[in-house]
């Protein structure tokens, strides 16, 4: 079921028929939320959740759904390239007028000449982990990110694991400079 959601998404994200529902995004139930949703794979695969942001953090306008959507497969995928007894964080912080997500794992890391390709559709390279996948899930990180007009990148080597960072500006901060 998650696939066909996943490549209805990118469909209509290609028509661009998609209209993110903005409102407010509270950062610590969304990070919650996202977590509750990959806690039985954590347990299956014996892999820790460390979530991380400041008391204050509070909210920023965009679409509540997306980005929920977006830290769940940034999790999943992150999960899927870890083993068991490492560390999967999740990590929130604000600059300025924008709220920063960060996902690393101690995984197994990307290789030079796969990175720029993460983010492409039907670009899945297991390099020996766990996971399968069809290479959906980054991609549509990226269109949500970007819909929200902000940024996604990663910092990976093999070895030593990867983080993804999501850029989130806050919308309303926007709308307002505009006007």
């Amino acid at each position: 079921l998650a696939i066909v959601t996943d490549i209805l998404d990118l469909a209509t994200i290609d028509k661009g028929s998609i209209d993110l529902e903005l409102g407010p995004v509270d950062v610590r139930e969304t990070m919650a939320a996202a977590a509750e949703g990959v806690q039985d794979r954590l347990a299956e695969a014996g892999i820790r959740l460390e979530i991380a942001t400041t008391n204050d953090i509070g909210s920023f306008i965009g679409d509540r759904k997306r980005v929920r959507q977006v830290l769940f497969n940034l999790l999943s995928n992150a999960i899927g390239f870890s083993s068991g007894g490492q560390t999967v964080r999740l990590k929130a912080e604000r600059k300025g007028n924008e709220v920063v997500f960060t996902v690393s794992d101690e995984g197994r890391g990307i290789p030079d000449e796969l990175k720029e390709r993460v983010f492409d559709r039907f670009e899945s390279h297991t390099t020996g982990a766990r996971h399968r996948g069809l290479g959906l899930g980054l991609s549509i990180v990226r269109s949500f990110v970007e819909l929200h007009g902000g940024r996604v990148w990663l910092d990976s080597a093999p070895g030593r694991g990867t983080v993804v960072t999501c850029v989130f500006p806050d919308a309303a901060v926007q709308a307002r400079a505009a006007s």
